[in-house]
């Protein structure tokens, strides 16, 4: 049912007791009343069914290809589970017991499987191996702290790229004899792409920001690091794969153009073999794999705001025959199997979680890997979503999907109280797939709009590039058009519209509340940015360095990064405002939320602070997600009265 709100308008200052005029300001996280924790626990109940609707993620098949290895929530925590192939509806089997999230599992030639675990959220990843039953759980990397990215499994050992967190500064190591080895390192950001199963050769990722990144080729035994992709001018590199012989390294790239395209390129020299035209040509390739007995080539495609598979030979990089059918939603091809025959995917829609397929590469049908129950989703409506096209000041076009609760639509009588969820990045996407946030604001009556603003990927480089630097502002009015098209819709209650975001979707719900008061009712900032010149000085080094180009220099546009800082416009916000930090973010970090609460809280604005002692930049906690969701919610009932 949708909450209980009247029509008329509460102050803001009147949702909260002022503090004594010369009372100390501090961002102590909110402790909800006795009556406020008992709705919560109501509410709770509900959100409950939407967060516990696990997902299953990260498939792998082993390399006899019996059986997959997956990342589960099912256990309210992502965890690592093995099943076996044929048996989607046989139990399957945790392999490790742990209280921290895992990610990134891959498996080696004696039938082990390598992942990585952190502590809190913190990003500071360390690898383990267990074998396929449970057994010998071993931590690979109890060394040094590092940020560890994910590992690949080559018959030589285990080869990953590490950074310590406060650097761009990244090394390539392989892993052989429980003894860490670096082997060649970059002043930038860098990432392994791909590994030769023989060792010999890794494909890498420089980045020297979002749209200007470079393809390397490291001879694994020197160390000696061949620029191959571009030979000039500055690209983007969605990907990165080599064939089974290392002779050829295929790169998934937008060319600098607005035309992405998939190249085969000789490993030793960069010489184009063979090209492949994505279409639509402002795609942007997601992830890409090889089938190394055949060569066949798998593409995640983003179109817009949805995926898409596509199957190309690897020769000619030209389509097969088999067409790849998947409802619309959102997910990403993984690996072949070692024989080619069968590719792993990841796929979700609006109304049904993550879950993992085989999919047959000769035909391009198929099969569910888990044909589990989730009986929470039961009763749940249909998500309907709609896609629409809001006219941008320019004459350019704000892509936005938009959910209204079942039963209800333009033509409804009585208008909805709006999310409008703005998403994080900046250089990301709202996308059409789950979303236990999304299903739970519908289930309250809320409608749901997610504008996808100039400098959100999926449509091209021109407009991932449109809001860098000095063009914020533009994607600052895309902002403010598509809020003011949602007040404007029939089926829109435009005295209950909420802002909503998490990182810089947080960032985005802060500017908003600064600059358009008129707008909104009330935001939910998510571990949002709230101080640039604070920020570039906490946040880990990779970001840094990727928002030199995005945001700008903290010493030359020192002034500029003040000007669009939600800080410095506080006294702007007349919203209540819920703030939600990680206490171990190490992206951003809690301290940035503290500032936003401590403004707010000296201006006598209704505030609610949830800190999260055992979360990163990340929602990775069952009970955590719950909790949001209920207390968000309870909160909306006062603010939105």
């Amino acid at each position: 049912m949708p909450p209980a709100i009247a029509p008329a308008p509460k102050p803001a200052a009147e949702l909260a007791p002022a503090p004594p005029e010369h009372a100390a300001v501090d961002a102590k996280p909110t402790v909800p009343s006795a009556a406020d924790a008992a709705r919560d626990a109501e509410l709770a109940k509900l959100a409950d069914g939407y967060v516990r609707a696990f997902t299953n993620a990260q498939p792998v098949f082993t390399r006899d290809g019996k059986r997959v290895v997956f990342v589960s929530t099912r256990d309210g925590l992502p965890q690592l589970y093995i099943s076996d192939v044929g048996k989607a509806a046989a139990p399957a089997t945790r392999l490790v017991q742990s209280t921290e999230r895992v990610d990134g599992p891959t498996t080696t030639q004696d039938g082990k499987i390598v992942f990585r675990s952190d502590h809190g959220g913190d990003e500071q990843w360390s690898l383990y191996r267990v074998d396929a039953d449970g057994k010998n759980l071993i931590e690979l990397t109890p060394g040094e702290q590092r940020q560890r990215d994910q590992p690949f499994a080559s018959d030589a050992g285990i080869f990953y790229t590490a950074r310590k967190m406060s650097e761009a500064r990244t090394s390539l190591y392989s892993l052989t004899s429980g003894a860490e080895k670096a082997l060649f390192t970059s002043e930038l950001p860098t990432e392994l792409a791909d590994v030769d199963r023989k060792g010999t050769l890794a494909a890498m990722i420089e980045i020297a920001g979002m749209s200007d990144q470079h393809l390397l080729g490291v001879d694994i035994a020197t160390g000696k690091a061949t620029k191959l992709y571009p030979t000039t001018g500055a690209a983007r590199i969605f990907d990165a794969q080599l064939s089974a012989d290392a002779k050829r390294i295929y790169v998934a790239t937008d060319g600098g153009s607005e035309q992405t395209e998939v190249l085969a390129l000789d490993a030793k020299t960069g010489k184009q073999i063979a090209r492949y035209d994505v279409a639509p040509a402002t795609a942007l390739v997601r992830a890409m794999t090889i089938a190394k007995p055949s060569g066949l080539v798998a593409l995640t495609l983003f179109v817009g705001s949805h995926a898409e598979l596509v199957l190309l030979d690897g020769k000619k990089l030209t389509p097969t025959k088999q067409k790849i059918k998947l409802p619309l939603g959102d997910g990403t091809a993984g690996r072949f199997a070692e024989d080619g025959k069968h590719l792993v995917a990841t796929w979700a829609t609006p109304s049904s979680p993550d879950d993992i397929y085989s999919i047959d590469t000769a035909t391009g049908v198929s099969e569910p890997l888990r044909m589990e129950p989730r009986p929470t989703l039961a009763h749940m409506p249909k998500i309907e979503v709609e896609v629409v096209e809001i006219r941008a000041f320019d004459g350019g076009k704000i892509p936005t999907n938009v959910y209204i609760p079942s039963g209800g639509g333009a033509d409804a009588s009585q208008p909805h109280p709006v999310v409008v969820f703005y998403h994080g990045g900046p250089a990301d996407i709202a996308m059409i797939g789950w979303s236990p946030i999304t299903a739970f604001w519908l289930s309250l009556g809320y409608a749901v709009v997610a504008p996808n603003v100039r400098g959100s990927t999926g449509y091209g480089r021109a407009f991932e590039a449109a809001d860098n630097g000095r063009k914020r502002l533009d994607a600052f009015k895309d902002i403010e058009t598509s809020a003011r098209w949602v007040a404007a819709q029939p089926w829109a209650d435009k005295k209950r519209l909420v802002v909503l975001g998490g990182s810089y979707g947080g960032y985005t719900v802060l500017v908003a509340l600064t600059r358009w008061p008129d707008i909104f009712r009330a935001g939910i900032d998510v571990f949002g940015v709230v101080n640039l010149n604070t920020l570039m000085q906490v946040t880990s080094g990779a970001i840094r360095q990727v928002f030199f180009e995005e945001m700008g220099d903290p010493d030359k546009d020192r002034d500029f990064l003040a000007q669009i800082s939600p800080i410095n416009m506080v006294d702007k916000v007349t919203a209540p405002t819920f703030v939600f930090a990680g206490a171990r973010d190490p992206r951003v970090p809690r301290s940035e939320s503290d500032q936003i609460v401590k403004a707010l809280r000296a201006r006598h604005i209704f505030v609610e602070y949830m800190v999260a002692e055992n979360e990163g930049h990340s929602l990775a906690h069952a009970e955590n997600q719950t909790a949001l969701f209920a207390r968000a919610a309870r909160f909306l009932e006062a603010a939105l009265r």
